[in-house]
């Protein structure tokens, strides 16, 4: 059974009015998360679009897996972080050398394998959505659960 969650993902911004969209609860997850950051980390107001992604990760709550599920927050809310981390120093360093330069987007590209890990997981969790796989992508046996 594949579930896919409703949510307003997506604002216009003259009148706020959503267009709603499905999206799996690994990308809900992977949004909210990177939504919170950026309203730790920036002035930005999206409070809007985090209470959607929470109220849509709540329905899942519903059962007996909230511990999962505030894991993956946890771990997506640490990768993300550090790949803004990153990419901040990317952005930040414009006279940097070409080999540091290189080194911070390959350690990208290795944070996002991370990432696409743990969305693995949450897709074979809860049976929905799609695993990403991209060349270099540390293939993981995460098995069925029982």
């Amino acid at each position: 059974v594949v579930r896919l969650a409703w949510i307003a993902a997506i604002q216009n911004a003259d009148n706020k009015e959503y267009i709603k969209m499905k999206m799996p609860l690994s990308e809900i997850i992977d949004r909210y998360t990177i939504t919170k950051l950026k309203s730790e980390r920036t002035d930005e107001n999206v409070t809007d679009e985090l209470e959607a992604y929470s109220k849509e990760i709540n329905n899942y709550r519903a059962g007996d897996n909230t511990n999962e599920i505030d894991s993956f927050i946890d771990k997506l809310y640490e990768i993300n972080g550090q790949m803004w981390d990153t990419e901040g120093d990317i952005r930040s360093g414009a006279d940097l050398p070409l080999e540091e330069i290189g080194r911070l987007a390959i350690k990208c590209r290795d944070i996002n394998c991370v990432r696409n890990g743990v969305k693995a997981e949450i897709v074979e969790m809860f049976a929905e959505g799609f695993k990403e796989i991209a060349i270099n992508y540390q293939k993981v046996d995460y098995g069925k659960p029982e």
